[in-house]
């Protein structure tokens, strides 16, 4: 079986673009940009919310897919340039609020009652692919608490976690880490990744990603996830977000760093890869990134040690990201960094109990680790138990919450 026919695959890769000021330039200043790189490139080159939206056609090679990027980001750069404006190739921006992603697409797929119980069968390895696209550890007002912000905040409801989706009674979704998207293009779209800010990487993950799922269409399985696989799955999000290549993954009743993970994935779609004219040693970077356990976020917070001012980062930031090939040379250089343990019954309670005050309405617990409610409520139920929070009913708020203790 094969739902993917032809294989092919793609990038709707999101560019913010700055001024001399390192201020983003908004969207209706980029429309006529786009104009004219559509027409140049003969790509559906096109704007989203304050960012230039480059998809990279469709494509059946990694050589082409390779090609495309380059042309499109020599031209991009160029045209930009003779308006003094830059490209920013992060998935944060240090001082607006704006968040950035590389959505892969996977196509070509005709069947959405097929793929809606492949997006069932991808949730648990979506976040082994957000810990390798890490790359938003400084957003606006945020610093080096994660990885990538950008999934842990869920990009302001733009990458949401997988819901577990039974095809009778599903609706179209839009949104999700990995959602069937039959509607004008015939993909399923891979939305957990951060922007990348490599060219070469990128490349090597667009390829990477579409030769997973390329694959795992050929061993569709019809059975529903269990519930304790779903928890994992969200607690691994969070750590991927946290803790990026470093991560420690719950996998199939014990631990694992989430580079094993990784390594095996790529083992498993080696067949797909090849017919991609690609394989694992035409992914060296990648490859480093695995061995070093070092993604693209670790390189932006050894930048960001040096500036503490958001804006100061934002300046020196940009102009390293005008050279395509820095973050392989730091790579190439970078210390490998140890794994981070997997968060035990207790970090979680932790994780949840940071989200309660005074007066919080209960609703707030679902933002931890986006349990559904009653796995977010058996957090509640074990805090009140504690005694570390008091619940209270409010007729106009309905249930809220107060912290009482913290955990020791």
């Amino acid at each position: 079986m094969n739902l993917f026919d032809p294989r092919t695959f793609s990038t709707d890769w999101e560019i913010i673009i700055i001024d001399r000021l390192n201020r983003v330039i908004d969207s209706d200043r980029l429309m006529g940009f786009a104009g004219a790189l559509r027409e140049a490139l003969e790509l559906p080159v096109t704007v989203d919310v304050n960012s230039l939206e480059m998809p990279m056609g469709v494509n059946s090679s990694f050589a082409q897919f390779q090609e495309r990027i380059l042309r499109a980001t020599d031209l991009a750069t160029q045209v930009f340039g003779s308006y003094d404006l830059d490209l920013y190739p992060a998935a944060a921006h240090p001082v607006e609020m704006l968040f950035s992603s590389s959505h892969i697409h996977v196509g070509t797929i005709l069947d959405e009652t097929a793929a809606i119980r492949l997006e069932n069968q991808l949730y648990r390895f979506m976040p082994a692919f957000a810990a390798l696209a890490a790359n938003s550890p400084v957003p606006s007002g945020m610093r080096g608490d994660y990885k990538s912000y950008r999934v842990r905040y869920q990009a302001r409801g733009c990458t949401r976690p997988g819901s577990i989706r039974d095809p009778y009674l599903a609706q179209f979704s839009w949104g999700t880490d990995a959602n069937a998207k039959l509607i004008g293009v015939p993909t399923l779209e891979v939305r957990i990744t951060d922007c990348a800010s490599s060219r070469q990487f990128l490349a090597e993950l667009g390829v990477f990603v579409a030769a997973f799922v390329h694959q795992q269409g050929t061993m569709l399985r019809e059975e529903p996830p269990a519930h304790a696989e779903y928890r994992d799955f969200l607690i691994n999000r969070w750590a991927a977000a946290k803790y990026g290549l470093q991560a420690t993954f719950h996998w199939n009743g014990a631990t694992r760093p989430v580079v094993e993970i990784l390594d095996e994935m790529l083992a498993s779609c080696a067949e797909a890869l090849e017919v991609l004219g690609a394989s694992r040693t035409t992914l060296p970077l990648i490859a480093e990134m695995l061995h070093k356990r070092v993604c693209q976020a670790d390189w932006a917070m050894a930048l960001a040690a040096r500036y503490p001012d958001h804006h100061l980062f934002a300046s020196a930031y940009g102009k390293v990201l005008r050279h395509w090939g820095m973050f392989e040379e730091y790579l190439s250089i970078a210390t490998p960094l140890e794994p981070v343990a997997a968060p035990d019954e207790e970090a979680v309670l932790a994780i949840h109990l940071e989200t309660i005050g005074e007066g919080t309405h209960f609703y707030r617990t679902r933002d931890a680790m986006a349990f559904p409610p009653p796995l977010a409520d058996e957090m509640i139920d074990c805090l009140e138990a504690r005694g570390m929070i008091r619940r209270e009913v409010s007729l106009e708020r309905g249930l809220v919450l107060s912290r009482v203790q913290a955990l020791e």
